[in-house]
C-alpha cells in the first residue's frame, strides 16, 4: 500500500476512541454486528408448553432409537453360537436336547421357531415350512410394531409444531384486535414467534425420528433375513433326518 493510500484511508477505531460506557467486544456489540438471532433459549421460550412436549419426544426417539439398536442386531436375533448347537443337535438326531436348548433360549428372537420346528419333527416338510413361516410372521410383527415408535414420533412431532403455528397465529390476530391505536410490536413479535419456533422445532424432530426409522427399518430387514435363513436351514436338516 502507497503513502498516498495509507493518508486516505480512514483510521481504525479503537476501544480508546470508542464512546464512554461503550465496549467494542461485548457479547452485545458482538450479536448486533454479526446479526445472530435469538438463541435457542429464548426461541424455546415462545412456546414452553409445546417445545417441551416436542423436546419429550426427541428424547423419546433417541431412548427407542438405541434400544432398537441394541435389540435388533444378529447376536441378539439369530446369534451363531445357538444356530450351531441346534444345528449340531439335529444333525445328531437329539432333538429333545435341541428342543430343551430352545426352551432355555427364551431371549432370542428365532428359539421359539426353532423349538416348533424341531418338536414337529415328524411332521412333513411343507407342514414344518408352514410352521416357521407363522411363527416367523407373528414374531416379525412385534419387530415392526417396535420399530413404527419412531414412524408415529416423525408423524406427531410435525403436529404438534403446526399446533403451536395456529395457536401462535390467533395469539398475534387476538392480540392485535385488541389494540386501538398502532400496532404493538411486541403483542405482534410474540405470536409470529411462537408461530414459527415451534414448526422449526417440531419439523427438526420429525426429520430426525424419520433417519432413525429409516436406518432401523434397514437394519431389521437385514437381520431379519438372515433369521429366516438360519432357521429355514435348520428345517432342512430336519427333512433329512427324516
Amino acid at each position: 500500500m502507497t503513502p498516498a493510500l495509507l493518508a486516505a484511508a480512514p483510521p481504525l477505531l479503537t476501544q480508546a476512541d470508542a464512546p464512554a460506557g461503550s465496549n467494542l467486544l461485548s457479547p452485545e456489540s458482538i450479536n448486533v454486528a454479526s446479526g445472530v438471532g435469538y438463541r435457542v433459549a429464548e426461541l424455546f421460550m415462545f412456546s414452553p408448553v409445546i417445545n417441551t412436549v416436542i423436546a419429550a419426544l426427541s428424547v423419546l426417539a433417541v431412548g427407542v432409537f438405541l434400544w432398537l439398536l441394541l435389540t435388533i442386531n444378529t447376536r441378539a436375533v439369530a446369534p451363531r453360537d445357538f444356530l450351531d448347537e441346534v444345528t449340531r443337535l439335529v444333525i445328531r438326531g437329539d432333538l429333545d436336547k435341541a428342543a430343551d436348548l430352545c426352551r432355555r433360549a427364551r431371549g432370542v428372537f428365532v428359539a421359539p421357531i426353532v423349538q416348533r420346528c424341531v418338536e414337529n419333527a415328524g411332521q412333513g416338510h411343507t407342514v414344518i415350512l408352514e410352521m416357521v413361516q407363522t411363527e416367523g410372521r407373528r414374531a416379525a410383527d412385534v419387530v415392526w410394531n417396535r420399530i413404527s415408535y419412531l414412524a408415529d414420533i416423525s408423524n406427531v412431532a410435525p403436529m404438534l409444531g403446526l399446533l403451536g403455528t395456529v395457536i401462535g397465529m390467533i395469539t398475534a390476530f387476538f392480540g392485535l384486535e385488541r389494540e386501538t391505536g398502532s400496532v404493538d410490536a411486541a403483542v405482534l413479535s410474540r405470536g409470529v414467534g411462537q408461530a414459527m419456533t415451534t414448526t422449526m422445532f417440531g419439523l427438526f424432530v420429525a426429520i430426525m425420528a424419520l433417519v432413525m426409522y429409516s436406518v432401523i427399518k434397514s437394519r431389521a430387514t437385514r437381520t431379519l433375513a438372515e433369521a429366516e435363513q438360519a432357521v429355514n436351514t435348520i428345517a432342512d436338516h430336519l427333512q433329512r433326518g427324516s
